[in-house]
């Protein structure tokens, strides 16, 4: 009967991973790499704007040229752009060559466009000043006038394309005799979603830089932006990766060979990992929409206790019946461990969840259902273990064991009163001097080391949006904002633009205007509104900037007084996301007290609360002590260090319930602790020395909990106890 359930079983869970194989492979999710859209709640439209400005500019990405001569420049930046494929790269500056595309629709309605300075000066009566910048464009040498003069005599039409050309949006500047040109590029939202994509065109991009740089002396190419930071960053970190998933895996092969004598035991050890984390994928994607790729980062580390519970069946003798209660209790108290991130709200914490928590249950059941079969398949036999008394710790007489936990309290409190926290993203990724260098010379070209903030404008239609933008920024300078009131007028303004403009020549044209003949000025005073206003419909391609949705757009703001700004609510994406990454670190520390409270609560139904406490208290302290090291040496805690102590919780457990559970006191079941420990240890301890210090920092905090872990187990569960 045993059996015939045991098969029974067996067919269940492959037929529920062929189910689960088949829809993920029909219904393939994507991978999000927006960390906002995963630690910001998603009930908010505020809070959508916030997530979207944030993807928008992370898919933007620029390229500078750097040469001695400014005809070099044009042609290799013309050669640079042409090689682009258009379908991914969207040239997304809005210079004098944008703005070149709508000269002639501008010039048709220039009558109706003004800047907001003289706009100012004309509802001030200032006349005067208008005149005198007029005449100041009028006689320089390199003046340029895009109407003639007759219709514009004042030049307002030039003020006007003036004031939409902030920050250098000529894209060109001359700097200590070196020429620098510089594009603004967007990449495809769907390639932009992809990182294997976005990394494969990028390498793309990089080669056709090199190659420009290699046939054209004196010329170099910088190139910038979220993307390109991802792409270097995620290469390097890939590669270190795959070394330390080398190393990780001759570690496992080196215990194979010199611990356990065989080979063979690598079978099924790869199997449970690949069946436990492709059902924790595979969960995630039956209930989220998208997956995100710190998921997978965090996910990982499943491969610790994948390993770890095929080692405690080789250990102890290929007996599940012996292991089968410990195994039992730690998968429970770890999934427990991170079901409790299902209560934060937190989508990023969810998944993490998920993915987690399925992965162990479906590596727990492949353990117990096949690790039996595929070691009689492959004639598996008993294995020596090493004999763990012979470690002087457990030898410790109880006083020399309570001085030392003492004082390891002590030591964790002293570094935890110290700790200081950081919340700013960037702070978890440290590029290199190159790339370091061109941030450094495209801020200095775009003028872009300037303190950007945005407003969200709501409306019911687009021209109740412009207004509203308008009541906004009418009282700020030209310089200080974008917005698409700014390149599109409403109605309304237009209008009164065309008033105003009367009201100058009214008052200041026949003062002025001594070029002019009277049957020019006459056309000018006698001036009628035919309402040929600029619309929307000419303007398409600048509502992708600025408009969210039928309802929403958004202002720029650039070095703006936002105390001239009453009752809106302005966005800082920098505060705005460190702000919601300490939320989400907050979020985390208050699931500490209801996690051990869980733990607590199930251990004590298991072994009573002395037996609870005997085995909650190492990992406590283990998470205590990594907390302390990095106040003792003043290593700023962030919100990935924080998810590490879950992590840390959850995986320690076993190593207090495998030795609690050791009735016989074998050294079988203490040795497949120390093994699993040392896979896990040696695997975090490889990710610590990683450059992306958001790797780096949850590799070192998790092979100091989980080594801490491990000895605090030693030291206060000595033997079983009843």
């Amino acid at each position: 009967m045993k059996n015939k359930l045991i098969v029974f079983s067996r067919y269940i869970l492959i037929f529920v991973f062929i189910f689960l194989s088949l829809y993920v492979f029909l219904n393939p999710k994507k991978t999000e790499t927006n960390l906002l859209r995963a630690i910001i709640p998603s009930d908010n439209k505020e809070n959508d704007i916030l997530v979207e400005l944030s993807k928008k500019y992370s898919s933007n990405f620029n390229v500078t040229f750097e040469a001695d001569d400014r005809y070099i420049i044009k042609k290799v930046s013309d050669e640079f752009l042409s090689s682009l494929d258009k379908k991914v790269f969207v040239n997304d500056s809005f210079n004098i060559n944008a703005l070149g595309a709508f000269l002639d629709i501008y010039k048709k309605h220039h009558n109706y466009l003004l800047s907001n300075e003289t706009r100012f000066d004309i509802k001030n009566n200032d006349f005067k000043n208008i005149s005198n910048k007029a005449l100041y464009r009028l006689y320089q040498p390199l003046g340029l006038n895009f109407v003639s003069i007759e219709e514009d005599p004042f030049l307002l039409f030039d003020d006007y394309l003036m004031s939409l050309q902030n920050y250098n949006l000529s894209g060109e500047k001359e700097y200590e005799g070196k020429f620098y040109k510089y594009y603004q590029l967007k990449v495809n939202d769907e390639i932009a979603l992809s990182p294997v994509l976005l990394n494969k065109e990028i390498s793309k991009l990089i080669k056709i830089k090199d190659e420009l740089i290699k046939n054209n002396k004196n010329v170099q190419i910088y190139l910038t932006g979220t993307p390109v930071h991802t792409y270097y960053a995620s290469s390097k970190s890939m590669n270190e990766i795959n070394i330390i998933c080398v190393l990780s895996s001759l570690f496992i092969i080196f215990i194979a060979r010199f611990y356990f004598k065989s080979y063979k035991i690598l079978v099924p050890i790869a199997l449970s990992l690949i069946f436990g984390t492709l059902s924790g994928y595979y969960l995630c994607s039956l209930i989220f929409n998208s997956i995100h790729i710190l998921t997978f980062v965090f996910s990982t580390t499943l491969i610790g206790i994948c390993v770890d519970y095929s080692l405690h069946f080789f250990a102890g003798g290929l007996n599940i019946e012996k292991i089968f209660k410990s195994l039992t209790v730690g998968m429970l108290t770890t999934i427990s461990a991170f079901l409790i991130l299902l209560f934060s709200k937190i989508e990023l914490l969810a998944q993490i969840a998920i993915f987690t928590s399925a992965g162990l249950i479906f590596v727990y059941l492949f353990v117990i259902l096949f690790h039996p079969l595929i070691s009689k398949m492959l004639n598996l036999k008993t294995f020596d273990v090493f004999d763990i008394d012979k470690l002087n710790i457990i030898k410790l007489n109880k006083i020399t064991k309570k001085i030392i936990i003492i004082l390891i309290v002590f030591v964790s409190i002293s570094g935890v009163l110290k700790i200081k926290f950081s919340d700013d993203i960037s702070n978890m990724y440290i590029p290199d001097k190159e790339l370091l260098k061109a941030e450094k010379i495209y801020s200095m070209v775009s003028d872009n080391n300037i303190n950007t903030k945005f407003i969200p404008v709501k409306g019911k239609n687009l021209q109740e949006i412009l207004e509203n933008e308008e009541k906004i920024t009418d009282n700020l300078p030209d310089d200080e904002f974008y917005s698409i009131s700014k390149f599109l007028p409403s109605i309304k303004k237009q209008r009164e633009n065309f008033n105003l403009r009367k009201i100058l020549y009214k008052n200041e044209l026949k003062n002025y205007a001594t070029f002019l003949n009277d049957n020019y000025k006459n056309e000018l005073l006698n001036l009628i509104d035919d309402k040929n206003y600029l619309s929307a419909d000419e303007l398409k391609i600048l509502k992708d900037g600025f408009i969210f949705d039928d309802n929403t757009s958004v202002i720029v703001l650039k070095n703006a007084d936002i105390s001239k700004i009453k009752n809106q609510k302005i966005i800082d994406l920098k505060e705005d996301i460190s702000n919601f990454v300490k939320n989400c670190r907050i979020n985390c520390l208050k699931l500490i007290i209801p996690i051990l409270s869980v733990l607590f609560l199930v251990l004590s139904v298991i072994y009573g609360i002395k037996g609870s406490i005997k085995i909650i208290f190492p990992s406590f302290l283990g998470g205590l002590f990594a907390l302390g090291i990095l106040g003792i040496f003043n290593i700023e805690v962030n919100m990935f260090h924080i998810l590490s102590l879950f992590l840390i919780m959850g995986f320690s457990l076993d190593y207090s319930v495998f030795r609690y559970n050791n009735k016989e006191n074998s050294k079988e079941m203490y040795a497949s602790v120390l093994i699993s420990c040392m896979t896990s240890v040696f695997s975090f301890l490889l990710l610590s020395m990683t450059s992306f210090k958001l790797i780096s920092s949850l590799g070192f905090i998790l092979s100091v909990g989980l080594m801490s872990s491990y000895i605090f187990s030693i030291l206060l569960i000595e033997k079983y106890e009843k």
